[in-house]
């Protein structure tokens, strides 16, 4: 069952002299137990999606429901059910400790303080942070504030959890925690998280949405979305070789050489090397969401291709 659904959803931002199309006519569902990922270059409309179906941003046009509530019409309901994580989540309090941040927003959902005292421990143990309760908030590293945030996001017990970026920034340790937690999570409930690391998506995902210019232009599990991009190959290309065309596709440099991983058919009769790779999420994701490429800072690019700034490469 589907608990979050839009149909041709639309957001537009106007100002004086400027307008933006945020969404254009996006189709999402995501359903009860799983995880869905929502991927796609900045600007591309992950976060405005997210922020018109939490309800913190009206819609231009089109629909969106979850757990069959209009997100317009019946915005309060649709709060009682969602917990929501933003990537620069400023709904925490430093000075207090983390006991008292969840005690807070428990008791602003109704609940009695000693309940919501008692919850507060309850999630900080589930997060990894039970040690850390009674500690000042200002001293937790970006990993803490970001399980804490979660768990913030799970006081009123929701059905459906919508987490925006939510391992940016965090060591490596810091995001396999999250990664267990939000499989533990995921049962029963309906989490939808935006990201840009497709090892984490692949790990994680279900279903995958890949978005660019405020539209879905794929969906799929990671291996049907692998399969849409055909054959890929790398190539070892000269530096003077990789024209503009080429540059989101760069995964590396050696001497004298530019890597690349694209589709064949793009690579250059004048390729050093070419061979036949396995398509990864990564590959496809530059691929249909026309983001990537390596930082190329030894060389300089110029109409014609690539040069490097002094000496040999």
């Amino acid at each position: 069952m589907d608990v979050i659904e839009t149909r041709s959803l639309v957001k537009v931002f106007r100002g004086r002299r400027w307008t933006v199309e945020a969404l254009r006519g996006v189709d999402f569902t995501a359903p009860r137990g799983s995880i869905t990922a929502l991927v796609g270059p900045n600007g591309a409309g992950k976060t405005t999606l997210l922020k018109v179906i939490s309800t913190l941003i009206l819609p231009t046009s089109g629909e969106a429901y979850v757990d069959g509530m209009d997100v317009v019409s019946r915005a309060k309901d649709v709060r009682r059910v969602i917990g929501l994580v933003t990537v620069s989540d400023r709904l925490l309090y430093y000075r207090l400790s983390g006991v008292d941040n969840l005690t807070f927003y428990g008791m602003l959902y109704g609940m009695p303080t000693s309940y919501a005292r008692a919850r507060a421990r309850d999630l900080l143990e589930l997060v990894g942070l039970g040690e850390w309760g009674e500690e000042p908030v200002m001293h937790y590293s970006t990993g803490m504030m970001r399980r804490l945030a979660i768990a913030r996001a799970l006081m009123h017990d929701p059905d459906v959890i919508l987490l925006d970026e939510p391992t940016l920034g965090i060591d490596a340790a810091s995001s396999r925690r999250i990664h267990r937690l939000l499989g533990e999570l995921s049962s029963g409930r309906t989490i939808v998280l935006t990201s840009h690391l497709m090892k984490e998506v692949e790990e994680l995902a279900g279903s995958i949405y890949v978005m660019r210019a405020g539209r879905i232009v794929a969906r799929g599990t990671a291996e049907e979305i692998k399969a849409m991009v055909g054959r890929i190959v790398e190539a070892g290309l000269k530096p003077e070789a990789v024209d503009e065309g080429l540059l989101k596709f760069v995964v590396r440099s050696e001497p004298g050489l530019v890597i690349v991983r694209a589709p064949e058919d793009i690579i250059p009769e004048s390729a050093v090397y070419v061979r036949d790779v396995e398509p990864t999420l990564e590959d496809a994701y530059v691929i249909l969401a026309g983001e990537g490429g390596a930082d190329l800072r030894p060389y300089q690019f110029r109409r014609g291709g690539a040069h490097a700034h002094g000496g040999h490469v």
